[in-house]
């Protein structure tokens, strides 16, 4: 009974800090992609009013079966560093581990603009994902890397401050090099949406490319769509949540 009441109590304080951690707010889809006159890749903004970030750090491809592939899409680009900021994936190897260089898969390079697309390949077998930069259907140099079905993505800025250059964010806060208080980049779930964004994206991500010190925090920098991919829940909350139903399920039976 002591243990299922201090289950119960880890639980409650864990909704609270929850809670109080989720004090951030970001920009819902809609805003981030009216920025700047909006995304020409919009058909019907209405369907993007109030979807907020999902707060999740990673996906993972819908489809395993091989080969499995996903269109990244630039929707928006209104940064001063647009001709200089780069766009890639990156392996999953737990929340707050960094991946290392071959391990990171670049897609959008600093010339690339709207609509600018990117049909990305995965061997599941051998676990590499492949983009067929130069279209010459031969994995060139720089072309590969050791990236599985989860994933998370991105962004190298040439931004500088507080003793920081060219910093790398990533859409695990943990990994930045300024902040794990705020987000450099968000995710938003729109596998529910259809006919809002060309080519019906499964989830867009929206980045922010200036360090914290003097960040403006609109997340438009660098916003992309992706097919064919959808959240991942971070692990320790959802074995925390089942935890926590799996005690307020027995607190129910003893009553």
């Amino acid at each position: 009974m002591k243990r299922l009441i201090v289950l119960l109590a880890v639980c409650s304080s864990f909704m609270i800090a929850t809670s109080v951690m989720a004090t951030p707010v970001y920009p819902t889809l809609d805003t981030v992609l009216s920025d700047g006159g909006g995304s020409l890749l919009v058909t019907d903004m209405s369907l993007l009013a109030g979807i907020t970030e999902c707060g999740q750090s990673y996906v993972h491809l819908t489809d395993l079966t091989s080969p499995e592939t996903a269109v990244a899409t630039i929707l928006l680009e209104a940064a001063s560093y647009a001709q200089q900021n780069e766009f890639g994936i990156y392996n999953y190897n737990g929340a707050g581990v960094a991946p290392s260089a071959s391990e990171m898969l670049l897609i959008m390079q600093g010339a690339d603009a709207v609509p600018r697309s990117a049909t990305i390949q995965f061997d599941l077998v051998g676990g590499i994902a492949w983009y067929d930069r130069n279209s010459n259907s031969t994995q060139d140099p720089g072309e590969t890397a050791t990236v599985g079905s989860t994933f998370g993505f991105y962004l190298n800025s040439p931004d500088s401050d507080g003793g920081i250059s060219d910093p790398t964010f990533y859409t695990d806060e943990l990994l930045n090099p300024d902040t794990t208080a705020v987000e450099h980049g968000l995710i938003y779930d729109t596998r529910h949406v259809t006919g809002a964004i060309t080519g019906d994206p499964d989830v867009v991500v929206a980045f922010e490319d200036l360090l914290e010190g003097h960040s403006d925090h609109d997340y438009t920098d660098m916003v992309v769509g992706v097919t064919d991919l959808a959240p991942v829940p971070e692990p320790a909350t959802v074995t925390l949540l089942g935890l926590c139903s799996l005690a307020l399920v027995r607190k129910k039976r003893r009553a």
